[in-house]
């Protein structure tokens, strides 16, 4: 997606950054691990594929991504952890439902509450930004971590439940409300680039990624 191909939105743990060629030898390393492959339904790649997969993700505007760093290690590639997404995919309401996944691949990056921290900010960006009301997360039922994750920390609830697929379907339906001194109050609809002011009242910062700490031969990694 074009709307995010420049943004970094970083928070007190983590900090997301868009996916860009550089984060994609990383990634392919992190997809080698069967465990990783299992909890995300994806299929091996080669390097080649992953490539091409990064500059269709970059050009699908049914599609967001953000590549989450690790605030505790110095800023570039080395501090990549893991990656959150969403697909505007639902036939009924493409613009406004969306299917949202996350995952932290490096072990050293888990249990530091980034998980919560980056789907907070991100479900933030795409409700304000973006126009999604309603996300949904689809989980295998012997994804423990992932059901306590949505279910008791993102207070996502159930919508329904497939034997056949063996995953429950989660989800969550957002409602911001902002007071912006001489617009009044704002909700969904109204909002346009209000969340760019919000953002940093709120604790995250908004910054470009070319140029950056986290842009290419920047920083540590």
């Amino acid at each position: 997606m074009r709307h995010n191909a420049n943004l970094v939105l970083r928070g007190a743990r983590c900090t997301l950054v868009p996916y860009r060629r550089e984060h994609v030898q990383r990634y392919h390393e992190w997809m080698k691990d069967p465990a990783i492959r299992e909890a995300t339904a994806s299929e091996p790649l080669s390097i080649e594929q992953e490539h091409a997969m990064q500059e269709d993700w970059a050009a699908d505007e049914s599609k967001c991504t953000f590549i989450l760093c690790d605030n505790t290690l110095p800023p570039g590639v080395g501090a990549m952890c893991g990656d959150v997404n969403i697909f505007l995919n639902d036939h009924d309401d493409p613009k406004h439902t969306a299917e949202i996944e996350i995952m932290v691949a490096e072990q050293g990056s888990r249990r530091k509450g980034i998980a919560v921290e980056a789907l907070e900010i991100f479900m933030l960006y795409c409700h304000m930004a973006l126009g999604v009301k309603t996300f949904r997360a689809k989980i295998g039922f012997d994804n423990a971590p992932s059901l306590a994750l949505f279910r008791d920390k993102m207070k996502f609830r159930e919508k329904s439940s497939s034997d056949v697929f063996r995953e429950v379907t989660l989800e969550h339906v957002s409602t911001v409300a902002v007071y912006v001194e001489g617009d009044g109050w704002l909700d969904d609809g109204e909002m346009g680039d209000t969340w760019k002011r919000m953002f940093p009242r709120w604790g995250i910062e908004i910054s470009e990624y070319d140029g950056g700490p986290y842009a290419p031969g920047r920083g540590a990694g």
